[in-house]
């Protein structure tokens, strides 16, 4: 997906909530706003990427702020939620006639699970008061039967936040019995609230899976031209690539990866109208 404007005051407040996380000053705020815009503005006629865009925001963000890791604290929170959750997702899944379509659903229930920008939790304890309404109410755009025509051979599936990995396990857990070979591709680094090899490993994903990788480095969604060389063949061969969340359809709709499956809740307009789907909606969409 492409830049766009209204891109352009949410990655300002994502910025500030960063600079709030970490306990910066009124000076420090602003210097990160001039930064952030001066990138925006400077980037805005080459008609770039979000998600490129948003990696170098977010960079420098970190720079300024001299922080790592500004979401750790609510990255935990938000799994020990979710953690808290998980009897109630199993016992959803086990009453289902279609197990696959339950994981999937309390996956996507959990990718609520986001901060910093409108249309999302504001805090991981949302999630936990909101989550047996929200799986009751299924999908807005199903094209479940669509991906599992796909699920043979080599699947990727490309995770997005903390917390919502929790469901995502289960989600994993129910492709392997398809027969599929799974592999996990998690961030190369901490960025926003996204989930890294430590956090895969700690949740013991490699029980549900044949394999984990990571996307290679700090971005938001995927820098595809920073991914690692064993990864590279098996996104141009893959039966299927299984994207959780909003940056990863920005990343992957600039390219020509196919057929994808895309699995969120539409939390931003600009996504909702790229995507041709309802602003809110829990939705399965494969593309290719």
């Amino acid at each position: 997906m492409k830049l766009k404007s209204r891109c352009i005051p949410c990655l300002l407040n994502r910025v500030i909530y960063e600079a709030d996380l970490t306990g910066a000053n009124e000076a420090t705020k602003k210097r990160l706003v001039q930064i952030a815009a001066r990138i925006m503005l400077e980037a805005y006629d080459r008609n770039p990427s979000s998600a490129a865009v948003a990696t170098e925001v977010h960079r420098r963000a970190y720079r300024e702020l001299g922080s790592e890791d500004p979401y750790r604290e609510l990255k935990r929170r938000s799994t020990q939620v979710a953690q808290s959750l998980l009897p109630e997702a199993e016992a959803f899944i086990e009453s289902s006639e279609d197990r696959l379509a339950a994981a999937v659903m309390c996956s996507i229930v959990g990718n609520a699970i986001d901060f910093g920008i409108a249309g999302s939790a504001s805090s991981p304890e949302e999630l936990a008061a909101s989550f047996t309404g929200e799986i009751q109410k299924g999908l807005q755009h199903d094209d479940l039967a669509i991906l599992r025509r796909h699920l043979d051979g080599e699947v990727l599936y490309f995770t997005d936040n903390c917390g919502e990995i929790v469901f995502d396990r289960l989600v994993c857990r129910e492709l392997k019995k398809c027969g599929v070979s799974l592999t996990l591709v998690v961030k190369g680094a901490p960025v926003l609230t996204d989930a890294t090899l430590e956090d895969a490993r700690d949740l013991h994903f490699e029980e549900v899976v044949d394999d984990i990788a990571t996307t290679g480095g700090f971005a938001v969604g995927v820098d595809f031209q920073q991914i690692p060389a064993a990864l590279k063949p098996q996104l141009d061969s893959a039966s299927l690539v299984i994207c959780k969340g909003m940056a990863n359809y920005e990343s992957f709709s600039e390219t020509d990866y196919a057929p994808v499956a895309y699995l969120l809740k539409v939390k931003c307009k600009s996504i909702a109208e790229d995507m041709g789907l309802p602003l809110n909606a829990h939705a399965v969409k494969v593309v290719g």
